[in-house]
């Protein structure tokens, strides 16, 4: 049997909770001192949006140093994590336009046809095509799985599951909150940049996932003896 404790994995859960109450309320005490800093800070090519990349890139390292940690002791593939850190990668460098205002690369071809910002990447040229906000479908999608799921599945145990679902990775509870005020700031309340603030929440949040998963991992958590299908025994695990 592996029991796994929250006080066996340090202070993520603790500053997992605080952290985004705190910087939501510093981003409103600035706009109401500083209006205009507050745009300065959210707005495209800001310091805010480079945090988000640099936390995506981040998040998505992670990921992959716990696939491979798992494949080198377990001797298994997690998909998991290996397809979190391509959709990481992925949405970091889509968040800056794969470098675009940093190399001045004009935007040609299809990107100047139909991206509804004129940038070369692929959700706006997708809201060009379709007329769909991806930033609603990212609001939809992720207060699902970071607020509501870890929830509904809060007493279950994938890992007795059939493969692939065992192997599906659940946000930790303490993290709700921080999805949650994510998908509220997508909305883009009160000067329409919030989109900005909302993708770095969910940022922060999935680079505290990947850390909460580390941590799981050096206690054992992955180890096939936990999984119903990599092997015979079925331990129980509470958390």
């Amino acid at each position: 049997m592996v029991v796994i404790r929250k006080s066996e994995t340090g202070r993520i859960p603790e500053w997992g909770v605080y952290i985004f109450p705190v910087l939501t309320v510093i981003f409103a005490i600035l706009y109401l001192a500083d209006e205009n800093l507050y745009r300065s800070l959210i707005m495209e090519d800001s310091s805010i949006e480079w945090l988000t990349f640099a936390f995506l890139i981040a998040a998505g390292f992670l990921s992959l140093t716990v696939a491979v940690k798992i494949k080198r002791s377990h001797d298994y593939l997690h998909w998991f994590f290996i397809l979190f850190f391509g959709f990481n990668l992925l949405a970091g460098l889509e968040e800056i336009s794969w470098g675009q205002r940093v190399f001045e690369v004009e935007t040609i071809g299809v990107f100047h046809k139909y991206s509804d910002q004129n940038e070369m990447n692929l959700h706006n040229t997708f809201q060009g095509l379709v007329h769909i906000k991806t930033k609603h479908i990212a609001l939809l999608v992720l207060f699902f799985y970071g607020s509501i799921l870890p929830w509904l599945m809060r007493n279950r145990d994938l890992r007795q599951e059939k493969f692939p679902l065992q192997q599906f990775i659940i946000p930790p509870v303490f993290l709700r909150l921080g999805f949650t005020l994510g998908a509220i700031l997508m909305l883009d309340f009160q000067t329409g940049y919030e989109e900005e603030l909302g993708e770095f929440f969910f940022s922060i949040c999935f680079f505290i996932m990947m850390l909460w998963n580390l941590e799981l991992f050096k206690h054992g958590y992955f180890h096939t003896d936990n999984y119903s299908s990599i092997s015979k025994r079925s331990p129980s695990l509470s958390e």
